[in-house]
């Protein structure tokens, strides 16, 4: 009786966390730079993967288009559905710019109406298994097994790992080795950006047996429309859909409105890219990509060139969602 009743009032708190932010779909006609500078001079032939924006879940994309005179090729990842363009460019520039443009609509993402409910035991199996950066180590365990004691269930579970990261972690990119999603930094430092903190929710909700992924793409907050940085989140799986977190924004706000809020839902205010951690992508890179939201190039088989991004954004319109 007293494990139904806290199941409830944790089911209460995350409807009321969703019921004080009106839902809404966003539209956005935007361009996404990616850029490679230092391609060795005289290069005879280079490489390219660049990501594209997919329709998935709460995003719906069209009339993506390649700005750029080389030959693109569009790939599809059957794993996790992501989109993105390879193209092999003879004599390229020493820096190389590739213009995406697009138009995509994105709607906030609540935990009452989840988007996403398919997945097979192949996913959650991956899902659940560690990447190269996101380990299962012995202390990541000890510390899931220490921040979940006397909770059950995977959504009371994910909570309390999602709470520890909110008040624990500090989002902070002056300390180097941030950004690369590693959980055993993040679990000796306790600071770096939201590569760093979902990187930690990952392991730690695999190590409970909750399986949990990676998502990155873009904030669309910028006033002036230009954002030079991506943002991820992350989903686990409460077997029923996934469900969103987003401890790196939550933890820069002290109001409990928001950080409720941001454990199962999402506001329309970003874009996804793609999905995974460790990519093997076709035709292969030499190493399976960390995440994916840089254009990645090679000559002869070894990554060349410094990479960069940026999103230039306008809204068109936004609307109100009937559910």
């Amino acid at each position: 009786m007293r494990c139904m009743k806290k199941g409830f009032i944790a089911a209460l708190v995350l409807l009321t966390a969703t019921a004080a932010f009106a839902g809404t779909a966003k539209t956005f006609r935007a361009t996404y730079t990616a850029t490679i500078n230092g391609i060795p001079e005289g290069t005879k032939e280079v490489v390219v993967w660049v990501p594209l924006p997919a329709s998935k879940g709460p995003q719906t994309v069209r009339d993506v288009t390649i700005d750029s005179p080389y030959k693109w090729t569009r790939h599809h990842d059957p794993i996790y559905g992501n989109e993105y363009a390879v193209a092999t460019i003879a004599h390229p520039p020493q820096d190389l710019n590739v213009p995406v443009k697009f138009i995509a609509v994105r709607q906030e993402a609540e935990f009452g109406h989840p988007y996403d409910t398919k997945s097979t035991a192949r996913d959650r199996e991956r899902e659940l298994a560690a990447n190269k950066l996101v380990t299962l180590s012995p202390r990541v365990r000890k510390l899931a097994d220490e921040l979940t004691a006397g909770k059950s269930g995977a959504v009371e579970q994910a909570r309390a790992i999602y709470d520890y990261l909110v008040v624990t972690m500090k989002y902070d990119k002056t300390i180097p080795g941030w950004g690369k999603g590693d959980t055993e930094r993040a679990c000796d430092i306790k600071a770096g950006n939201c590569t760093d903190f979902h990187s930690l929710f990952i392991s730690l909700a695999r190590a409970k047996g909750i399986p949990a992924r990676f998502v990155i793409g873009f904030p669309l907050t910028a006033k002036d429309g230009l954002v030079k940085g991506y943002h991820c989140w992350a989903e686990f799986w409460d077997g029923k859909a996934w469900i969103p977190v987003d401890a790196s924004e939550a933890s820069k706000s002290s109001d409990p409105k928001v950080r409720a809020f941001l454990f199962g839902n999402l506001d329309a205010d970003r874009v996804q890219f793609t999905m995974g951690r460790d990519l093997v992508l076709k035709p292969k890179t030499s190493e399976p990509l960390n995440y994916f939201i840089y254009p990645h190039a090679e000559v002869a088989g070894e990554p060349v060139g410094a990479p960069s991004i940026e999103l230039k954004f306008e809204e068109i319109h936004k609307t109100a969602l009937l559910r």
